[in-house]
């Protein structure tokens, strides 16, 4: 083969080759993400507002379908007609004990037909053009009641019968008296030769609509979806609260308008339960009314989260973040006010727990650690781990364990575990990233977790009164410094603060190694 030939034809091999070459390093090589786990959070947050948006609209369509079919059927204006006839006629007449008899089987028949068609509805009220509910299906006690001269007692529905709607009307969700629970109502006129004779009044259980917003598959710990009427009122229940929210649980007005006007989009806000959270919103409107539906998550989570996938590289981050901040000793306050009450020792390689009002105490931390864990003014607990704890890597205690299984087991509810307060005193950091995993492991967040450290001291004695929110710490200096450096919690370092603000916010990690929330 001649040699100019022998390279025309290895041309095309050469380029397809260096483009393998290129693409394989391209794949190989580090690809820098330019979003923060923040990012991923509100990219999360975006596709679970959807999937409820697009169900709530699939949910309510239903409603109105079944409404419109309800007030078209045959079988339920003659029900209607029947009722409506039979009540007139019993106010004017004695009725015969056979007619009544026969009635009586119609509505039992009547009660099969709507449970196989029509159970989606909570119940069918008929009401006539004067507003007399003349029959209902569940004879709670708004049957036979006048709807129009009751609107104290019936509320929303008695002011829309009284303004007598020629066309179909949906009323919102409030709390309906005589149901004693929320309710709507899809209210539909009905015709008779020509003329309007009443309503079929269908109220909606507030019940079917809290289902759909109660899954919350792999949303972590605090991820939550809720609707939220005009008014700033929740319409489906809280996860964190220990009764219900519907209708009771008011969010900030401020938030609520701002996310009204906009219609959908993100903000970062002070939630409902006084945490800083992401939100992804947008409004849903239906035959005038409009609901915002909020998906959330504790910005704490978020944090917390990507510190667990990352925890080697922020384990050594935040400790060498925290060695080479020095410690402000020049606030060398003499003295501090010593709590005073009933004190309990604690010794190393112990721990115990205050609920009584008492004060816990411990001196001597300096190889050692003091750990307080305590949910403020309800109880604490004081924890004084020594070089063999598991804290640093040892095997004969795990004093922190055994707190946080009675914390978690006895003291609080799932809802309550972001309030507990953790401490770290202790002159260095040898113990903090092992209490962190553990901590962390045990579900609880980064901004749960404080850290008082003194590496100039050679020890400190701890006092927690859990009962006023106080620890005093008084640590001894070296031998050439006289008087002890007292902190409280005011000095206290924030771990959730520093990984955010000085870490997380200050790095970018490989898109690879970024694991989406």
């Amino acid at each position: 083969m001649k040699p100019t030939l022998f390279f025309t034809n290895l041309l095309p091999c050469m380029f397809y080759l260096n483009l393998i070459i290129f693409a394989l390093m391209v794949i190989a090589a580090p690809v820098y993400s330019q979003k923060s786990p923040y990012d991923w959070a509100f990219i999360k947050l975006d596709y679970e507002r959807r999937e409820k948006v697009t169900n709530l609209r699939r949910f309510i369509n239903r409603l109105e379908g079944v409404a419109q079919i309800a007030a078209a059927d045959p079988k339920v204006t003659a029900f209607f007609e029947m009722n409506r006839h039979y009540f007139n006629a019993a106010r004017q007449e004695k009725i015969p004990p056979s007619l009544t008899d026969d009635i009586t089987q119609m509505r039992d028949e009547f009660d099969r037909y709507y449970i196989q068609n029509y159970f989606v509805f909570y119940d069918f009220l008929f009401v006539d053009i004067h507003g007399n509910t003349f029959y209902t299906l569940k004879k709670e006690t708004d049957i036979h009641v006048n709807l129009i001269k009751n609107k104290d007692a019936v509320g929303r529905l008695g002011a829309v019968i009284s303004q007598k709607p020629s066309t179909e009307t949906f009323i919102d969700f409030y709390l309906y008296g005589p149901s004693a629970e929320p309710a709507a109502f899809f209210v539909k006129p009905v015709m008779s030769n020509g003329d309007q004779v009443g309503w079929i009044v269908m109220q909606c259980s507030v019940n079917k609509l809290n289902s759909l917003f109660t899954s919350t598959a792999d949303f972590g710990q605090t991820g939550e979806i809720f609707l939220v009427n005009q008014d700033g009122l929740m319409l489906t229940e809280s996860f964190f609260k220990g009764h219900s929210t519907i209708l009771q649980q008011h969010l900030d007005d401020h938030n609520i308008k701002t996310k009204f006007q906009d219609g959908k989009g993100h903000l970062v806000v002070t939630d409902y339960r006084n945490k800083t959270a992401l939100t992804s919103f947008e409004v849903f409107e239906f035959s005038g009314t409009k609901w915002l539906v909020v998906a959330k998550i504790d910005k704490d989570e978020i944090t917390t989260t990507h510190y667990r996938d990352h925890k080697k590289y922020y384990n050594d981050q935040l400790v060498t973040w925290l060695q080479n901040t020095p410690t402000d000793v020049s606030d060398n306050r003499s003295y501090l006010s010593r709590p005073k009450g009933t004190t309990l020792r604690v010794d190393m390689d112990e721990f115990l727990k205050a609920q009584k009002a008492e004060l816990l105490e411990t001196w001597g931390v300096a190889t050692c650690t003091a750990l307080v864990a305590t949910m403020p003014r309800k109880f604490s607990y004081l924890a004084h781990m020594s070089p063999r704890d598991r804290a640093y890597g040892g095997d004969d205690t795990h004093l922190l364990a055994q707190v946080t299984k009675r914390i978690k087991s006895f003291d609080t509810y799932p809802y309550e575990k972001q309030d507990v307060l953790f401490v770290v005193i202790a002159p260095h950091l040898n113990s903090l990233p092992n209490i962190l995993d553990h901590l962390i492991g045990e579900g609880f967040f980064l901004s749960q977790i404080q850290l008082i450290h003194m590496p100039s001291a050679r020890s400190a004695a701890v006092i927690h009164d859990y009962k006023n929110n106080i620890l005093y710490t008084e640590w001894k200096m070296s031998p050439d410094v006289s008087n002890s450096i007292y902190r409280d919690l005011q000095d206290a370092v924030k771990i959730g603060d520093i990984i955010e603000k000085n870490l997380i916010q200050a790095q970018k990690l490989p898109y690879a190694a970024i694991r989406r929330p």
